[in-house]
């Protein structure tokens, strides 16, 4: 199955373009590192691949499900992880959890509670989390349920060795089990990609480029 395809996707700001002609097909358990500096468009490609960002052409298909066409089918399969986290205000990292789990129609189990390693803080306000914080917990409630297609950005940056770990083994294991994983990182030689497997895409000044 074709976890993501993109099709002439194109997004200008101000008419400065962003991304021009961005083409890009993941399979099924394939890892593919979108790769290049600040400002390359990397963040904004994935924002197009959510829905966050509206794509000013091309095409999205996440599992089969266009979408522009069938948005919500296209985006109950997938888990994005953006790089700022917004966490919503009076709410504790258990709500956030709980929240997760009925939107992905998935028990919330014992493993994603342990992968968000927050201790007691768990029931604490989880906008009084550090960064780290925040992204295991994300990480955590992305883990329930299961989702064609992984679109993280920088899903290392702010974690501690121990924490990037657990996150390479979360990540590790849904690629076992089929999904598709799209990666928003700087440098190519990081060793926690070249454990995924990833296969590296080079994107400077919105265009891909031989990696």
């Amino acid at each position: 199955m074709t976890a993501l395809a993109l099709h002439g996707l194109g997004k200008r700001y101000r008419q400065k373009p962003v991304l021009e002609d961005i083409s890009i097909e993941i399979q099924s358990g394939e890892a593919v590192a979108l790769i290049g500096p600040n400002g390359a468009g990397k963040s904004t490609l994935l924002g197009c691949v959510a829905g966050t960002v509206i794509a000013d052409a091309g095409r999205v298909t996440i599992g089969g499900h266009d979408l522009a066409s069938a948005p919500l089918a296209a985006r109950a399969a997938l888990r994005y992880l953006p790089q700022e986290i917004e966490l919503p205000a009076g709410v504790s990292g258990r709500e956030v959890l709980e929240l997760h789990a009925a939107i992905f129609a998935a028990p919330l189990a014992p493993e994603a509670i342990e992968l968000a390693a927050l201790g007691e803080a768990l029931d604490h306000q989880a906008t009084t989390y550090s960064v780290g914080m925040r992204r295991r917990l994300l990480l955590a409630a992305l883990s329930l349920g299961a989702a064609a297609l992984w679109a993280v950005d920088e899903p290392f940056a702010g974690l501690d060795r121990p924490s990037q770990r657990g996150a390479l083994a979360l990540l590790r294991r849904r690629l076992a089990a089929g999904a598709g994983l799209l990666i928003a990182a700087h440098d190519p030689e990081d060793p926690l990609l070249r454990e995924l497997g990833a296969r590296p895409l080079l994107l400077e000044a919105g265009r891909l480029r031989p990696a």
